[in-house]
């Protein structure tokens, strides 16, 4: 069995590196092909160098030898529209490899029309993942005008009606688009997020009285009001990650000379021996889909404290965290101060609770199981 991937729009294999993102994305793939499930995989990018790239990988075996890349044609790149041309052209450029394909699978809104149009011309299954549900979001931050959001509706839309199956990562998301696009549930499954339990795991070690939050440097993300909310309860905090409020938040942290290291972004290989030297893990976004980091952390033996909202409130459950009672700098406050006084029993108590969830309901065994699941029933049908 072939499974074709295509990465979202403007997305290369060099970024996935670059971000640190690689080692974490590649493992599903890499499962299957282990297993057996899978005998050949696709990885459709948007860089115009990711062959070679591959190829490198693959001699230092940090890939799979039957993970194969497909890169963007050097005429694609042109600023801004290259991506968007190259999303249309791709079903026709490498149709010799979609014919091949038995699956075709998309993990995000973005470019998403891409892995539609293929199955239209090829006859092919399609699987329609998303991490997080991008209108939702969006209509939740209004970054963008309502022009744009109605766009990206249209093309969540256009999706979700022509997937054969789509997989979010949690209820929330089901929630929201049953009442928005009228799907039915039955076309929708819900797999959490997955890490390696062979990596993110409690090292025993001795741990800093400080606080890591790993993470894009969004709006959706809080990290002004977790800045001031930790500075006033004086627990150091490092910040790992990238995005457009870098240069605000260096500003913010320089201007009122707060305890806050901004420390770019870290390879997902070496994220557990970071975790791992903080007793804190926080997450106080306004948003989240199924936040992968705040599992990280917490598989990772931190005290994490995230905030009453939608996809953290599905991870912090049941005593295996704190929740803030809202997004405000105040509450967020509070959190942490009861955080700092649970008694060392209590604490040992919050790490258990939080390691029987992470196995019970985030394991790569679990994932690429149902994902297997899945991929017989579409051949099948």
């Amino acid at each position: 069995m072939t499974l074709s991937l295509f990465f979202t729009r403007g997305v290369s294999l060099e970024q996935w590196l670059k971000q640190g993102l690689f080692e974490r994305e590649k493992l599903i793939y890499e499962e299957h092909l282990k297993q057996g499930n899978l005998d050949k995989v696709y990885w459709f990018t948007y860089g115009s160098e990711d062959r070679k790239l591959a190829n490198r990988l693959k001699s230092e075996n940090r890939l799979h030898k039957n993970i194969e890349v497909f890169e963007m044609p050097k005429v694609f790149n042109i600023t801004k529209i290259g991506s968007y041309l190259y999303s249309f052209f791709l079903p026709f450029i490498y149709r010799k490899e979609l014919q091949k394909s038995n699956i075709l699978k998309t993990n995000q809104t973005d470019g998403s029309w891409t892995a539609v149009i293929s199955k239209k011309i090829y006859g092919k299954k399609l699987l329609y993942r998303t991490g997080y549900t991008m209108s939702q979001l969006e209509n939740n931050l209004k970054r963008f005008n309502i022009i744009i959001r109605k766009c990206i509706e249209l093309v969540e839309k256009f999706a979700y009606n022509n997937c054969d199956k789509a997989i979010v990562s949690s209820n929330h998301n089901v929630r929201y688009l049953v009442n928005k696009y009228s799907i039915d549930t039955k076309k929708i499954e819900v797999i959490y997020n997955f890490i390696d339990r062979n990596r993110f795991y409690d090292f025993n070690k001795q741990r800093e009285k400080k606080v890591v939050f790993v993470g894009r440097l969004s709006e959706e993300k809080n990290i002004f009001n977790l800045i001031e909310a930790i500075h006033s309860v004086d627990l150091p905090l490092d910040i790992y990650g990238s995005g457009p409020l870098k240069n605000k938040l260096e500003s913010f942290i320089k201007e009122n000379n707060y305890n806050v290291r901004l420390l770019g972004n870290i390879s997902n290989s070496l994220l557990p021996e970071i975790l791992n030297k903080a007793k804190y893990f926080a997450l106080v976004s306004i948003h989240e889909g199924m936040p992968k980091s705040l599992i990280e952390g917490m598989a990772c033996g931190c005290i994490c404290i995230g905030t009453n909202v939608s996809g953290i409130n599905e991870v912090i459950t049941e005593g295996n965290g704190i929740l803030a009672l809202s997004t405000s700098s105040n509450d967020i406050r509070e959190a942490f101060i009861k955080a700092l006084s649970l008694t060392p029993d209590e604490e040992v108590k919050m790490r258990l609770l939080a390691k029987e969830f992470i196995d019970k309901n985030f394991t790569l065994h679990n994932v690429v199981a149902k994902e297997q699941d899945i991929f017989k029933k579409l051949c099948n049908e």
